[in-house]
């Protein structure tokens, strides 16, 4: 018996090694086999068109971004001197990423499994270059380094405010984690007694607070420059609107996003979105963090699509499932003493609208799953982009130093990229 424990203790540790080895190898195949299209090419060309921090400053103002992610690409530009670099840089961040998901967080082989090669990590937030992998990579580290806030708020300070640097869709992130925080201070008598054991708790207080106000207030006085291109309207109020934001939610969970123009369509994914939160929203009551946490993301993050910007594409949408993850991840984190058993689906008698969960779970992360698997496969075989071909032969037939006129931007700026 001893030694057949011993056994499965060692394969669960070999697969720990093994399936994480496995994500980390095709994506170095995708990062050199994808092709850029225009927005991956246009965060190369701001980094690399830029001569100092003030240019880049500059330069990255116009696309309504934080600049941090323009950053780590402008300081690693020089690697390989082409838009390699950026995928290289990608690449590892993704992988940093999943390495972070396996090593903590406490869910099954085989749900570990699922995610990782699911539709966002492997596809939408790894092969493609933009700055939504630090979102996800910043939110995991924040979940990895969740039993610290018993010693420390600074780890917590520092993704919070480098959430707020990567995009304004990860504002929802960190603003769930802040109130998160908060409300435990508040209503935790166990966690300040915890965090009052340190000495200096005061001084890591201060230096958190102060830490998180910074490095938000840069992220906003960055988006200040943009803010013409967003309108504000909170006395605006369009069921169709309502519905078509709704979707969002729904798009996060099973990436499908319903056609606004039908309103039986928004109708139908509107009720099993709902039902989808009410039983997500049933687990997660048993964490006041993860609980916490998942509602003030999503209420925030929905209020920013309907009042502010509805978002355009499976990236955007892509953060109520970072949303749902993470709230996951804090609810059967082992400081907060949850039940893992009820993640395993194993059979149970009694039914309830608790047990729903596991299968919700599995559903989510399956879908994903096969939608992460056919893109990234696609990948390998169709072009992202034809504009890297279109700049191979433009250099074959030695024409490019000649001058040339094309549109549209959404094609001719990965041409001028590869040239």
């Amino acid at each position: 018996m001893t030694r057949v424990t011993t056994d499965l203790k060692l394969t669960r540790i070999n697969l720990k090694i093994f399936i994480p080895l496995i994500f980390i190898s095709v994506g170095l195949l995708g990062a050199f086999n994808h092709a850029l299209w225009r927005d991956e090419m246009q965060g190369w060309m701001v980094a690399w068109r830029s001569d100092g921090w003030l240019d880049l400053w500059k330069n990255n103002a116009p696309s309504g971004h934080p600049i941090l992610w323009s950053a780590l690409v402008y300081t690693f530009k020089d690697l390989t001197k082409s838009p390699l670099s950026m995928q290289l840089l990608q690449w590892f961040l993704g992988s940093a990423a999943i390495v972070c998901f396996w090593r903590w967080n406490p869910l099954p082989i085989w749900q570990k499994t699922l995610f990782t090669f699911g539709y966002f990590p492997f596809w939408e937030y790894f092969l493609i270059c933009r700055h939504y992998v630090l979102a996800e990579l910043l939110t995991f580290v924040f979940c990895s380094t969740y039993s610290l806030r018993r010693k420390s708020y600074l780890p917590s300070a520092i993704c919070i405010g480098l959430l707020t640097n990567t995009h304004a869709f990860a504002w929802a992130i960190a603003f769930a984690i802040g109130v998160a925080l908060i409300s435990e201070w508040i209503f935790s008598p166990y966690q300040r007694i915890a965090y009052k054991r340190n000495k200096f708790w005061s001084l890591d207080l201060l230096a958190s607070i102060f830490i998180a106000f910074t490095l938000v207030a840069f992220a906003a006085f960055s988006l200040i420059q943009v803010k013409d291109s967003a309108s504000i309207n909170f006395l605006d109020y369009d069921p169709r609107h309502f519905l078509r934001v709704f979707g969002r939610i729904f798009g996060g969970f099973f990436l499908i996003v319903p056609n606004y123009r039908r309103w039986i369509d928004l109708f139908i994914c509107a009720l099993i979105g709902g039902f989808t939160l009410l039983i997500t929203i049933n687990f997660l009551r048993k964490s006041r963090m993860a609980i916490t946490f998942f509602l003030s993301g999503i209420l925030a993050l929905f209020f920013f699509n309907y009042f502010i910007y509805l978002g355009i594409g499976s990236r955007h949408y892509g953060y109520y499932f970072l949303l749902f993850i993470a709230a996951v991840w804090l609810a059967i984190h082992p400081s907060e003493n949850s039940e893992l058993e009820i993640l395993k689906m194993t059979s149970i008698k009694k039914k309830s609208f608790e047990n729903l969960f596991p299968y919700l779970l599995t559903l989510s992360l399956s879908v994903h799953f096969a939608a992460g698997l056919h893109r990234t496969t696609t990948d390998f075989f169709i072009p992202y982009s034809a504009g890297k071909a279109t700049a191979n032969y433009i250099k074959n037939q030695g024409l490019q130093d000649l001058d040339i006129f094309a549109t549209r931007d959404v094609e001719v700026s990965t041409v001028s990229g590869y040239l």
